[in-house]
């Protein structure tokens, strides 16, 4: 009798041992699984926003470093390639391992500068092309945007939906005589793609012209900053990634209640390391 109970007692240590084993593994295995999911949709995200660079890359556009003169140039186009004189940031002669140059923004503006936009539009990029300055130191880019509506004009212009208009930003890509290709900008700034749908914070430039402040591209029910973490992975937080994936109508509220009562002057600007 005292041998059954004996085995009994053994074979039920055995089954709980067994089952506490097997328990342990299934939940090492559960972790296992969710620390895969965790690594695997980071890298997903790594990759989404290495595209979105490509993207906001292959967007830009690209003028030809020994095919441009100043003396072909409409008085014009030298009259605004001028304005970019004495930056000096672009050289005839490059590392080649060099990609990007770029330098930090003049001034801060807020994530909805509506206090600094003469102009904010919603609208389609139809043309996009880039110039050198007349002194070859420095590239700009200019994308022609027809309008599909106007939230706020002040510029003097009588901008109306239907018309297009030329808006501009320093930087481009600049295609060297070894066929090396280099992007100029300003941090954090990003291009807009020809064909896709923005709403535009604008500034009035020379020659009818207006700066590109920021912008966020429309897709869908769902927005997307021009500016900001998509175009320079890693370097701290933007004030415009807030908006990523808002949804439009809250967005487009949140413009007009700006546009009424513009953001404080002392509200931190483009970039929060």
């Amino acid at each position: 009798m005292l041998f059954k109970s004996a085995m009994l007692v053994a074979l039920s240590l055995i089954v709980v041992t067994l089952a506490f084993g097997f328990l342990s593994k299934n939940q090492l295995s559960n972790q296992d699984a969710t620390k895969a999911t965790e690594q695997n949709s980071a890298v997903d995200k790594k990759k989404s926003q290495l595209t979105a660079r490509e993207l906001d890359d292959a967007a830009t556009p690209v003028v030809d470093l020994a095919s441009s003169s100043s003396a072909a140039l409409s008085p014009e186009r030298l009259s605004k390639s001028r304005r970019y004189d004495n930056e000096g940031i672009v050289k005839s002669e490059i590392d080649p391992s060099i990609k990007n140059v770029v330098r930090e923004p003049l001034e801060d503006i807020s994530d909805l500068p509506t206090d600094k936009s003469e102009l904010i539009v919603e609208g389609r990029v139809t043309n996009s092309a880039a110039f050198l300055s007349s002194d070859k130191g420095a590239v700009y880019s200019e994308f022609t945007v027809e309008v599909s509506d106007v939230l706020k004009d002040t510029s003097g212009f009588n901008v109306k939906t239907g018309h297009s208009i030329v808006t501009e930003r320093f930087g481009g890509r600049v295609k060297y005589q070894n066929g090396q290709i280099i992007r100029y900008g300003i941090v954090g700034q990003g291009s807009p793609a020809q064909g896709r749908n923005y709403l535009f914070f604008l500034s009035r430039a020379e020659q009818g012209n207006y700066n590109i402040l920021t912008a966020y591209e429309l897709q869908g029910n769902k927005v997307q900053a021009l500016d900001g973490a998509r175009v320079n992975l890693g370097l701290g937080n933007w004030v415009f990634d807030k908006h990523n994936d808002e949804d439009y109508q809250t967005f487009r509220k949140g413009v007009e209640q700006a546009a009424k009562n513009p953001p404080n002057a002392n509200q931190k600007g483009r970039f929060n390391p």
